[in-house]
């Protein structure tokens, strides 16, 4: 079972809303796309973990849509902060199995493995929330079932080594969430973007990745209160693979990107 993560990916059918963006960022897009069907061995499900979208327009969702075409796999998806509700769930709700609104989360199976995922998002606001609601719902669905679990969400619950991006994270229904994951009879996987630079770690007991961003990466910036560097450089994406003894390994996939000319 191999499963891909993405994440932010800030397509926009116009000029991108937010200033770091590539204004290639649909080419890179379709770069990975292109990467990831070349593979001999191709992923069996493709986990997005949110800012698919720049600017969230019916447009932007229509063109992603446009860009995903090609992938022969599953496809999931969850909103971040740049993303819309909405426009959203009228794109991709024929391909991902969002549950009834007011949020866009989610519980499938593919193969061996579940993805759950859960919906952070705060319209106008660039940190997340969980609310009570949604978190029953994910301590019901974790309660049932022994299977693999990957759980996906956009704003990280975790430290990421800086105080600016840990200011921007979830804000809401932490305690609860690591509550609820340890006590899990599945293990699970948390994968997260949001932050542009990727980076894994441990937390609640579980394996929990950040995702970077094929549309601007930052640089290292530890126990700092700025924003880190924008840097230029290949992109990686991340290939899960569960073994044949059910424990997982995790693979990145390089990808050379253009040069940038505004940095």
């Amino acid at each position: 079972m191999l499963i891909a993560h993405l994440s932010d990916l800030h397509i926009s059918a116009g000029l991108p809303e937010t200033a770091p963006v590539r204004r290639d960022a649909p080419e890179m897009a379709r770069r990975i796309v292109a990467d990831m069907m070349a593979l001999p061995q191709k992923p069996d499900a493709l986990l997005i973990t949110g800012d698919v979208a720049d600017g969230g327009s019916i447009a932007d969702y229509d063109l992603i849509r446009t860009i995903l075409a090609p992938l022969t796999m599953p496809l999931f998806m969850v909103p971040g902060n740049h993303d819309q509700r909405a426009p959203m769930r009228t794109t991709f709700g024929g391909d991902v199995p969002f549950a009834d609104a007011p949020f866009l989360c989610f519980d499938a199976m593919v193969g061996s493995v579940r993805i759950i995922g859960l919906d952070s998002l705060i319209p106008g606001r660039v940190e997340g929330a969980l609310c009570p609601d949604q978190l029953n719902w994910l301590a019901g669905r974790l309660a049932v079932g022994d299977a693999p679990v990957f759980l996906m969400l956009h704003h990280p619950p975790f430290a990421s080594g800086n105080a600016h991006w840990n200011a921007t994270a979830l804000c809401e229904g932490v305690p609860r969430l690591a509550e609820i994951l340890r006590a899990s009879p599945a293990p699970v996987r948390l994968l997260c973007g949001h932050v542009h630079q990727a980076f894994h770690t441990e937390w609640a007991g579980c394996y929990a990745a950040v995702a970077g961003s094929p549309a601007f990466q930052y640089g290292f910036g530890f126990d700092a209160q700025e924003e880190p560097p924008i840097i230029d450089g290949p992109y990686a994406w991340w290939m899960h693979h569960q073994r044949a003894d059910r424990s997982f390994a995790v693979h990145p996939r390089l990808i050379a990107l253009p040069q940038r000319k505004d940095l």
